[in-house]
């Protein structure tokens, strides 16, 4: 039984084939959506001082 277990999970059809589709790109929202937060909190005073003149 435990040979058959092994060759079921090891088999190709077990490993779920990667989706390069528009599910690959929804992870990394969150992520750059804090990046881009961070960045413009940094950035604000030196726009400031900028448009201050």
């Amino acid at each position: 039984m435990a040979d058959r277990l092994v060759r079921i999970s090891s088999s190709p059809r077990a490993v779920p084939a990667p989706d390069w589709g528009r599910g690959a790109i929804e992870p990394m929202l969150p992520a750059l959506l804090r990046g881009v937060i961070f960045f413009s909190v940094l950035a604000a005073p030196f726009v400031a001082a900028l448009l201050a003149g």
